[in-house]
């Protein structure tokens, strides 16, 4: 025998109702806005529709599985729930009001006569759940959250090493994440251009941005790997607006052509995500001469920035992100041999070095561009096919400790979609936490070095783009 619970909420807020729908239907964020969820996914593919279903673990120990009954976009979901304690139908209402948008959330939990007795002698209990689960999605909704400011404490554990190294592992990664503060921001609206996206960090960015609703370019050097990734987003997040750009971005007059076919297209740019990397041992050289982790990691993304200024001027809540390294930590930018010509070669020393100098555009692009968010972030120690490649010794004895790719992108996801952090800009990001970008003195440059090499980079850009032009004169 078994018995009925009721629950009846309802919330309003100055949100439009697509927006409100949109962040709600994709039941999977529940996680973000209900206390009582350690975790939650959608475990079918494809945009939230009748037969998606979720499955949400709470944090008392058990699982709940969902499944969509009923969908009508802009007015209703209907979800059945089962449960080794309990089923459930779930209702959601959504309306337009002249403010905004009223949700109303109607739950009948149908429990054995035991767990409905323990109800009876804690009555207020179910009652407690609904209420506290309602006021964090209309918290999520309200999207008015600060911005997180810098630690000191944070600041001294880095500096420390030891006590900041745990960070970078999953560990430091679940920590974090107890803090953290829904991203509710409406992304349908926005376009995303991420280079190095086929795999690793780029790609779970790629695809937690497609679930938000984003419109994608992706940057890819190999067409036929792009496209089979293209069609396998599509399929999993239900985004049809996901696109291809085909560039090898380590050669500069592909990423010339690259940025002249953007800017030709006149699409504006909201969320730049400078991802693609690798790191090279021995010492490559491109085809047009330079060492290659200069050209990907550090010529490449200056000379993409620069050129698409002018469409991420088009938008209005512009944001950069700069997927750095906490190598780069360990290294000062060497004016004199950008290009890692002198002495002993060290294919993980140049990553660094090139991230350090991405560092220093950060926080100069940061300086000069008012209007536009400009932050880097590194992604903690993760899994990727990339650091198991170039970093065998440290994938081993690390293995157990690193993170998933998805968990390394959030923070590449946070500054490129949440409202909070279009507020900062300059900034080294590790898990929504600000941390310093250097660890210590020996690896700041002066301002004269600093000069230098900015100047460098102006200097390489013209001559680069004067060859490309070359080359096409040549070829008319």
């Amino acid at each position: 025998m078994s018995h009925n619970v009721t629950l009846d909420e309802t919330i309003e807020v100055s949100r439009p109702l697509h927006e409100v729908f949109a962040y709600v239907s994709e039941f999977s964020r529940v996680q973000e806005w209900d206390p009582a969820v350690a975790s939650a996914k959608k475990i079918t593919s494809g945009a939230p529709g009748v037969g998606t279903e979720f499955q949400v673990d709470m944090r008392a120990g058990f699982s709940l599985q969902y499944l969509v009954e009923e969908f009508k976009a802009n007015e209703r979901m209907l979800m059945t729930v089962e449960s080794r304690f309990f089923t459930a139908c779930e209702e959601i209402l959504f309306e337009a009001t002249d403010e905004g948008t009223k949700l109303r959330y109607i739950a009948q939990f149908d429990f054995p006569a035991p767990l409905l007795a323990l109800n009876k002698i804690y009555p207020s209990a179910m009652d407690r759940v609904g209420k506290t689960a309602m006021a964090g999605l209309k918290a999520a909704l309200e999207d008015d959250f600060e911005t997180p400011k810098e630690s000191g404490w944070l600041a001294a554990a880095d500096r420390l090493v030891l006590p900041g190294l745990w960070r970078f592992t999953k560990l430091g990664y679940r920590a974090s994440r107890r803090g953290w503060k829904p991203v509710s921001a409406y992304q349908g609206n926005r376009h995303a251009l991420i280079t190095g996206a086929t795999s690793g960090l780029g790609l779970a960015a790629a695809r937690q941005l497609a679930e938000l609703g984003a419109r994608l370019t992706i940057v890819a050097r190999d067409s036929a790997k792009a496209e089979q990734l293209v069609y396998e987003l599509k399929d999993q997040t239900g985004n049809q607006d996901i696109h291809i750009q085909i560039a090898d971005l380590s050669l500069m007059s592909d990423v010339h052509a690259l940025a002249d076919r953007l800017l030709a297209e006149g699409n504006a740019i909201d969320m730049l995500i400078n991802n693609a990397g690798a790191l090279f041992n021995p010492r490559q050289q491109t085809a047009e001469g330079f060492e290659k982790s200069f050209a990907l990691l550090l010529l490449s993304p200056y000379l993409l920035t620069e050129a698409l200024l002018p469409l991420l001027k088009m938008s209005t809540s512009p944001r950069i992100v700069n997927v750095l390294s906490g190598g780069m930590y360990t290294q000062k930018i060497d004016v004199d041999d950008l290009q890692s010509q002198h002495g002993e070669y060290s294919g993980s020393v140049a990553y660094a070095k090139a991230k350090r100098g991405l560092m220093i555009l950060t926080e100069e692009w940061a300086d000069r561009w008012d209007d536009i968010a400009v932050n880097a972030m590194h992604p903690g120690w993760a899994d990727t096919p990339g650091v198991e490649t170039s970093l065998p010794g440290f994938y081993r004895a690390t293995k157990w400790l690193l993170r998933t790719p998805e968990e390394g992108a959030d923070t590449i996801v946070w500054l490129a979609a949440s409202t909070e952090a279009a507020r900062v800009s300059g900034k080294f990001w590790l898990d929504r936490d600000q941390h310093p970008s250097h660890l210590s003195d020996r690896t700041l440059e002066s301002q004269e070095e600093r000069q230098r090499f900015l100047e460098l980079l102006a200097d390489l850009g013209e001559s680069t783009r004067s060859g490309v032009q070359e080359g096409l004169r040549k070829s008319a």
